[in-house]
């Protein structure tokens, strides 16, 4: 069989199917980890095992599945708030925090500051780790995604190039020739790349909050002005300009940038700004990277969250239109 054949399809949509269980894989754990460093307390938990992941990265915590995408995991036990204790088997750590504990196959049973919830469906977050969890999984979801759109567009090609050949080839000289229903095709491609898209640039966004939550400075920035400008829907979009000292005394500024509806409302009165300073957080190392405002973060977060579901599902809508596509043309 050539690449373009039954063979070629074939490895492809094995492809695109495993890169996009990873990406999903890999925003299901970032969500947990955000959901956890919100909602969960700090403690510290005595590791009492670990196992390497590499040639089974999936488990399963009660009935819920999944995606383990580091090397090494560790099983945690604690003395929880309800003073029980608990554990949560096979959590994963970077290979940086790795090298901490293991020493060829000896693993070291520490105790380590963690960030957790007492139920067994909630990861907990190893705090020494976060940063590095958080990037790992930021270059996980980048190349996976990639890997996805390419392999999801090739699939799709070779379809509609095979089918084009197999309606046009000599030894069906005698046969109609295949018919493309080229809306449903060019609306496949257009909704698949147009999903890929908006949940790159949505879970680009979430990835540059993560990584100020985690490594940034608090301090107090002052609220330049604001700005409030019409969109398509007949809504409003709205932007805010910042300016606050760094702890050496220089003064940085960034904006405009997008705020929520629920906190323009917040900082204005009939349209006029009326609060003057708001709490932010920075990455000192990094001051051209997007400052996370403290009290507008739960709102963003939810916006990007909206945005990289809304992106995948579009994907997969689009993914559905090419498959019904190449269906019928089988069919003719």
């Amino acid at each position: 069989m050539t690449f373009g054949g039954t063979t070629g399809r074939g490895l492809l949509l094995l492809i695109a199917f495993f890169a996009t269980i990873v990406v999903l894989g890999c925003w299901d754990n970032r969500r947990q980890i955000e959901h956890v460093l919100a909602q969960g307390y700090a403690t510290s938990a005595d590791i009492t095992g670990a196992q390497f992941q590499r040639r089974m990265p999936l488990t399963a915590d009660g009935w819920r599945p999944r995606f383990v995408e580091q090397d090494l995991s560790v099983d945690l036990k604690w003395q929880g708030r309800d003073g029980k204790t608990h554990e949560h088997k096979k959590v994963p750590v970077t290979e940086g925090f790795a090298r901490t504990i293991v020493s060829g196959d000896q693993v070291r049973l520490i105790t380590a500051p963690v960030k957790l919830l007492d139920d067994e469906l909630s990861v907990p977050v190893i705090t020494s780790d976060t940063t590095a969890r958080l990037a790992s999984l930021q270059s996980w979801t980048t190349i996976s995604g990639y890997i996805a759109l390419a392999a999801w567009a090739g699939f799709a090609g070779l379809s509609v190039l095979r089918w084009r050949r197999g309606g046009s080839g000599q030894a069906n000289a005698g046969s109609p020739p295949v018919d493309i229903p080229p809306r449903r095709t060019l609306f496949g491609l257009m909704t698949l790349f147009g999903g890929g898209l908006l949940a790159f640039y949505a879970w680009s966004d979430a990835r540059s909050a993560d990584a100020i939550a985690a490594g940034g400075v608090d301090t107090t920035a002052e609220i330049i002005d604001v700005a409030a400008r019409p969109s398509e829907g007949g809504r409003s979009s709205y932007t805010v300009r910042l300016s606050w000292k760094d702890a050496l005394g220089a003064v940085h500024h960034f904006g405009p940038t997008h705020i929520s509806e629920a906190f323009w409302k917040k900082i204005t009165r009939d349209g006029e700004l009326a609060v003057r300073q708001t709490p932010i957080r920075y990455r000192p190392d990094d001051l051209q990277a997007r400052p996370v405002i403290v009290e507008d973060a739960p709102e963003q977060r939810w916006q990007a969250q909206y945005g990289i579901v809304a992106g995948l599902i579009t994907m997969v809508v689009g993914a559905g239109c090419l498959f019904s596509a190449a269906l019928h043309m089988g069919r003719r």
